[in-house]
C-alpha cells in the first residue's frame, strides 16, 4: 500500500543503537531541566534511560 507520497512502507527505520545512544545525550545537553529532556527524548520516540553509559566489566 503506498502514501500520497508513492512511499510503499517497506523503509528500512531501524536506528543504530549508537545513534540512539548519541541523539539521547545530545538531547540531554541541550535540555534546560529533567521535564524538557523527558518531553524532547518522548517526542523522538526515546526512553530516558537510552543514552545512559553502560558500565564495562573485566575480567579479573
Amino acid at each position: 500500500m503506498s502514501d500520497e507520497l508513492g512511499l510503499t512502507g517497506d523503509l528500512d527505520t531501524a536506528v543504530p543503537e549508537e545513534r540512539r545512544d548519541r541523539a539521547a545525550r545530545v538531547v540531554a545537553a541541550i535540555a534546560t531541566d529533567a521535564a524538557e529532556c523527558a518531553l524532547l527524548l518522548d517526542m523522538l520516540g526515546l526512553s530516558p534511560g537510552v543514552g545512559r553509559k553502560r558500565e564495562v566489566r573485566r575480567a579479573a
